[in-house]
């Protein structure tokens, strides 16, 4: 007569084949649907440049060319990546650091970082006088998508080439900082003070989103820290 304790034993035994085979019956296979490479964005380098005039003899920007740097400086700031770099050609040293000290307070009054500006000085009796900006900006290339991939039929189950074709389209023609698609930019204190401020609003039951106004503006909380210029 079959004990109890060899009955749990069988059981146990049992139980033990029955998860291996299951196992084995689950187990993936390198080979079995080989996937081909999915398609995705490409992003690729564009270097941008403006020449502008140098300052006047009162360290000012005339009009056109103030217009013309600041909105490149503007560009820069809300796509570029790695340093802004200028060269400075210049007749005489105070008329390159009359251009030096314009071109550096445009930047900062642009929201450009101090530290983010590079300055190249050449000091030459000849030659084209004027102020050289660059930096490097960032387009987002999409995929091809493959009009002749038959989805009807698919006898051995492989993964489609256009998987996500359309949706990495959709990205690249949306996305407005193609650079954040190779390395996102890093948190600033401005970026703290607003997370901490939208918490803070949450808390007390009060509405966080942008505000809009009559014309239909929407202005976002704006959150200044010290030291930052407007």
């Amino acid at each position: 007569m079959t004990s109890r304790r060899q009955r749990r034993d069988g059981w146990r035994t049992m139980a033990a084949g029955a998860l291996l085979a299951l196992a084995a019956c689950t187990s993936p296979e390198s080979d079995a649907f080989p996937e081909p490479p999915q398609p995705k964005i490409t992003v690729t380098e564009s270097p941008v440049s403006l020449t502008v005039a140098l300052p006047g003899p009162g360290g000012e920007f005339a009009r056109a060319e103030r217009a013309r740097a600041a909105s490149f400086l503007d560009a820069y700031r809300d796509g570029g990546r790695g340093p802004l770099s200028v060269t400075i050609t210049a007749p005489d040293a105070r008329s390159a650091g009359r251009a030096d000290a314009a071109l550096r307070l445009l930047a900062i009054r642009r929201g450009v970082a101090e530290d983010a500006v590079a300055v190249r000085t050449v000091v030459a009796a000849t030659g084209r006088p004027g102020i050289v900006l660059r930096y490097t900006d960032f387009v987002a290339v999409p995929p091809a998508c493959n009009p002749e991939v038959a989805l009807s039929r698919n006898p051995t189950a492989e993964v489609s080439p256009n998987l996500g074709c359309a949706l990495e389209r959709g990205i690249a023609a949306m996305v407005a900082h193609p650079a954040d698609l190779r390395k996102p930019v890093p948190e600033t204190p401005e970026d703290g003070a607003r997370l901490g401020r939208v918490i803070d609003l949450y808390r007390q039951g009060k509405a966080t989103q942008a505000e809009v106004n009559r014309n239909d503006d929407v202005k976002a909380s704006t959150v200044t820290t010290s030291g930052a210029n407007q």
